[in-house]
């Protein structure tokens, strides 16, 4: 069971009091009063003075009167995760870090990802507290006998992943997918909102890095078109990112047309290799 760890100093009677109202702690004289309010406290350890919680890295031996441990409430993906058998997808977890809420499972079906992830979605922003936390919901389910989810790349990145850990992520989730625009224009397809959310994901758990959003085109049509048809489409998925919340200062995109192709034969499969759109992490 997690527990939340409250350290007390002065005025300890009276705060006693309204943790026991609230934490159904051993302390019997909660009841006493009917003026307790009840609020959720991240894991840790606090001083009680003047009438607020102070947070402390540690217990201090020169402050510390009593130590209370008190029930601490179940944390988003626990609470939200508990639901999913209910909503009739026992498969389905969910794995909250910081301001990334990612969906995973392994679905006997596409059908059944896609009603499992509407619910799931639906659940975390019908959360209050999810709602305020999470930026962005990524799809982590795979379909059995398929390849693997698109926000597959996440599991491996906890909310401090080095540099050499984002890069993978960005490449592992880009690998043999593409950002779809309209024909000729830099307006995103709908189709890779699921893509472009997983690399939100990435973006904002590799958030102490920069990122570059590179944009590529293949070799038909004028070379100045495609120049800034792709610089267009860089900075429209750089805005996508920034507007799921990546901080834009940690963003920049380029567009680099038809100068730097995979594959330098002229055939469709050519031309759609070459047609990218790349991440490229760096360090500040």
């Amino acid at each position: 069971m997690t527990r939340t760890q409250v350290m007390f100093g002065a005025a300890i009677g009276a705060l006693a009091l309204g943790l026991g109202a609230c934490s159904q702690a051993t302390n019997t004289a909660a009841s006493a009063t009917s003026a307790t309010q009840c609020v959720d406290v991240p894991d840790g350890y606090y001083v009680y003075e003047n009438g607020q919680f102070t947070p402390v890295s540690a217990p201090s031996t020169t402050v510390v009167e009593k130590l209370i441990e008190v029930d601490a409430p179940k944390g988003v993906a626990d609470r939200i995760g508990a639901t999913f058998a209910g909503l009739g997808f026992p498969w389905m977890d969910l794995n909250v870090r910081g301001e990334v809420a990612t969906l995973i499972g392994l679905a006997l079906n596409a059908d059944a990802k896609a009603r499992a992830f509407a619910a799931g979605e639906a659940a975390i922003k019908g959360d209050t507290a999810a709602a305020r936390q999470i930026r962005v919901v990524v799809d982590g389910i795979s379909v059995e006998g398929g390849e693997a989810a698109v926000g597959a790349a996440l599991a491996d990145l906890g909310e401090k992943p080095r540099i050499i850990e984002c890069r993978k992520a960005f490449a592992d989730t880009m690998d043999g997918r593409y950002v779809d625009f309209e024909t000729g224009g830099a307006a995103i397809s709908a189709s890779s909102a699921r893509l472009l959310d997983a690399a939100t994901g990435v973006a904002l758990l590799c958030k102490d890095y920069t990122v570059e959003v590179r944009g590529h085109t293949d070799v038909r049509g004028d070379a100045d078109y495609n120049l800034n048809l792709s610089q267009q489409r860089a900075d429209a998925v750089r805005q996508y990112l920034i507007n799921a919340g990546v901080d834009g200062t940690t963003l920049t995109a380029v567009g680099f047309g038809e100068t730097q192709p995979l594959d330098a034969s002229i055939t469709p499969e050519a031309h759609a290799k070459n047609r990218r759109t790349e991440f490229i992490v760096r360090t500040r």
